[in-house]
């Protein structure tokens, strides 16, 4: 007698375990939208280009290979996302959140990042050229081997970020704060760090510069930039 309850106890959970999963991933199956919430699903080359995705929510998504050229993402939530290889080429992602997200040769040329949350990101050999980061908070990122030459660096956070490797030619550092940046072989030629905050000699020495560096007061240039071939 006891074989038919637990038949259907059995089916009872069974059909409340799969209503769990499909609430847990119904949003996965949103289309793409303002405010949407794609929070941990698997988007992985998609294509979004010019899409609005203002507010929406990508946090801990898989989004690599993803194109989001031009798309406004204006305050969307990244936070943990997975941005290998994924186009961002003039998205405005303007105070967005972007903590901890991973974007391995991620193409953020010309991005618009200002105000946006990137502490402690991932963005190894990101291509970042021309990107606007004034106003963001950096602290913490691994930028190591990015691509930055003329990125707008004005205003923004960037304390214990690392850089090293990375191509900062032709970029703009008025009031950017490089508290204990890692700038080991660091492209800063032609830069002028003059309003920098934060920036002593140490750092230099391991830096890439030339005679067009210009350095805050009381810094000088080392007796050899760390230029390589």
């Amino acid at each position: 007698m006891l074989w038919p309850l637990r038949a259907g106890l059995v089916a009872f959970v069974s059909l409340a375990c799969l209503s769990t999963l499909d609430l847990a991933n119904a949003g996965c199956r949103d289309s793409p939208g303002p405010s949407m919430d794609w929070s941990g699903c698997r988007k992985q080359a998609k294509v979004l280009r010019d899409y609005d995705l203002s507010g929406a929510k990508f946090a801990r998504a898989d989004l690599s290979r993803t194109n989001f050229q031009s798309a406004k993402m204006i305050s969307a939530d990244l936070t943990k996302a997975n941005l290998t290889r994924t186009n961002l080429r003039r998205a405005n992602l303007s105070k967005a959140k972007l903590s901890k997200a991973f974007g391995m040769r991620a193409f953020f040329k010309e991005a618009n990042f200002k105000d946006a949350d990137l502490t402690k990101v991932e963005f190894f050999r990101a291509q970042l050229s021309a990107a606007d980061l004034s106003g963001a908070n950096l602290n913490g990122a691994q930028l190591s081997r990015a691509n930055m030459t003329a990125a707008n660096l004005d205003a923004a956070d960037a304390r214990n970020i690392n850089l090293s490797r990375s191509t900062l030619t032709l970029a703009s550092l008025n009031r950017t704060n490089l508290e204990n940046a890692y700038l080991y072989r660091t492209d800063l030629r032609g830069v002028d760090l003059t309003k920098t905050i934060g920036l002593t000699q140490t750092q230099l020495r391991g830096a890439c510069g030339d005679n067009e560096t210009k350095l805050p007061k009381g810094l000088r240039p080392p007796a050899n930039w760390r230029c390589g071939k």
